[in-house]
This record gives structure tokens, C-alpha cells and sequence, in this order.
């Protein structure tokens, strides 16, 4: 079932899932809907240690949407993308292999109302 969107801006959680379709109102269910899973996170280890619990052949299934957004919020939280810049963070999350890198960063930076150079320890997770 669809989510509705909060008010903007958006925590960088809420961002991400945003692009990632989770705030989506269709008939039909997507997959991050489906799998509780607002950042379409892949499945690891690090997922099953923050409640997963398994997997649709690449991410993660949780048991409810605020254990999926917790587990976002906690990779957020790790080094690799703590430190950095939002843009960093996103190069790393939603590489240009796979997605439109900079139109994800323009697109979150807008709902976050910040730039892509602020460092990820200084927004709302």
C-alpha cells in the first residue's frame, strides 16, 4: 500500500525512498512497497542484522516498513557513507552503472533542501 508522502523537506531517508518509489500511489504495489523495503536495500548480512528476513533474489524483505526504514538509516549511519557528502553517498548507494546518479542527488538534494556537497552527519537521517 502506498505511503504517504510527509512534508518537505524530507529526511534523507525519506528522500531516498522517495526516488526509490516507495511514496508511489498506483493501484498495484511496487517492490519496495512489497518487501517493506523503502530504499530498495539489497540483502546482506548487514540487512538480516538489522531485521530482514531474506530476501526477492536481491533485496531485502522486512516484516514492516519501519524496520526497513531503520535499517536504511542505520547504512546511512555506517562510515562509507556518514562521512561524505550527499553526493558520495548516493554515487555509492545508486551508482551510474544502474541508475541516473545525478538526477537521484538532484532530485534528493531538492527534497532535502540542501546541496550536494553537505555532509551526510549534518542532515536529518
Amino acid at each position: 500500500m502506498a505511503q504517504s508522502l510527509p512534508p518537505l523537506p524530507l529526511s534523507f531517508s525519506q528522500a531516498i525512498a522517495r526516488q526509490e518509489g516507495w511514496y508511489v500511489e498506483d493501484t498495484a504495489v511496487n517492490r519496495s512497497q512489497r518487501n517493506n523495503n523503502p530504499g530498495d536495500v539489497e540483502f546482506s548480512k548487514f540487512t538480516e542484522l538489522h531485521g530482514s528476513s531474506g530476501s526477492d533474489g536481491r533485496f531485502a524483505i522486512f516484516p514492516d516498513a519501519q524496520t526497513g526504514f531503520d535499517c536504511l538509516i542505520a547504512l546511512l549511519q555506517t562510515p562509507e557513507y556518514f562521512h561524505g557528502t550527499i553526493h558520495d553517498a548516493i554515487a555509492r548507494y545508486a551508482p551510474s552503472s544502474e541508475n541516473n546518479t545525478e538526477e537521484y542527488v538532484e532530485n534528493v538534494c531538492e527534497w532535502m533542501n540542501e546541496t550536494p556537497q553537505t555532509l551526510v552527519l549534518q542532515v536529518r537521517l
